[in-house]
């Protein structure tokens, strides 16, 4: 997928999934953790994110404690990028367009005032 996603315009997603990009698993206290939300955030958030295919959640234990782990798919990590790659142009377009209401009489704002 290229482009806007607005599966991550919502909660915590972008930066759930920002979190899992460089990681081959991440435990869901640490995601938790990193991300500084609670437990319902991050399960709530993260179905969604594997229901549309973006997140892939292993369940195990380590000693006798129930454990959840997460990592972004490929199909994730395209979208990822391609909200990434969207975001970044959008800030371009914004920094090339003309800042409205920052001109007096006509003249550049910076102008104005030096």
């Amino acid at each position: 997928m290229t482009g806007r996603d607005p599966l991550f315009e919502t909660g915590p997603r972008l930066a759930l999934c920002a979190l899992l990009q460089g990681a081959e698993w991440v435990e869901f206290a640490t995601t938790r953790d990193m991300l500084g939300v609670s437990d319902s955030v991050v399960s709530k958030h993260s179905r969604t994110l594997e229901e549309a295919g973006y997140l892939e959640v292993r369940k195990g234990s380590v000693g006798r404690r129930p454990r959840t782990w997460f990592r972004l798919t490929a199909a994730g990590q395209s979208a990822l990028r391609g909200h990434l790659d969207w975001l970044a142009h959008l800030r371009h377009a914004l920094d090339d367009a003309p800042h409205a209401g920052n001109t007096a009489g006509g003249t550049d704002y910076d102008d104005a005032v030096t």
